[in-house]
């Protein structure tokens, strides 16, 4: 089975639910194909600082529905990535951790490997990296 480049992406929210665009905005990079969900864990801090850990077989609300095409979510996360986006959120707020599949990249690496080449590194750049780059260059980053 061929699989794309995987990534843990940790979202912090200074409320206690995920707001429904950032919902949306998910389900616009997955719906074409772009990225696939593969292991998605919402952890959610009360008022009294216990953590509750939720995933998408913990019936979360509607919203969150046709995301996964997979019929089984996989393992991916670890309890390190969890505790780190425990440690990212205070009381009343909200963590979701996403484990996402680019099957662009996976698209791209086998035009490659068809080709006869190969792909020798895969990499990001922390994002503030990419901004103050694009702001030397004189470059509006909104």
């Amino acid at each position: 089975m061929k699989v794309g480049p995987v990534e843990v992406m940790i979202c912090a929210f200074r409320r206690s639910e995920v707001d429904p665009t950032v919902i949306d905005a998910l389900r616009e990079a997955v719906r074409p194909g772009a990225v696939t969900i593969i292991d998605l864990v919402l952890l959610s801090r009360d008022q009294f600082g216990v953590v509750h850990v939720r995933d998408l077989e913990d019936h979360l609300q509607e919203a969150w529905s046709g995301l996964i095409d997979h019929p089984r979510l996989l393992t991916l996360l670890s309890d390190t990535d969890l505790e780190v986006a425990a440690e990212s959120i205070g009381n009343n707020e909200t963590a979701l951790v996403l484990a996402l599949e680019h099957r662009w990249a996976q698209h791209l690496s086998d035009a490659v490997q068809d080709s006869g080449g190969v792909t020798t590194l895969y990499a990001r750049i922390p994002h503030d990296t990419v901004v103050a780059a694009v702001e030397a260059a004189g470059i509006s980053a909104t």
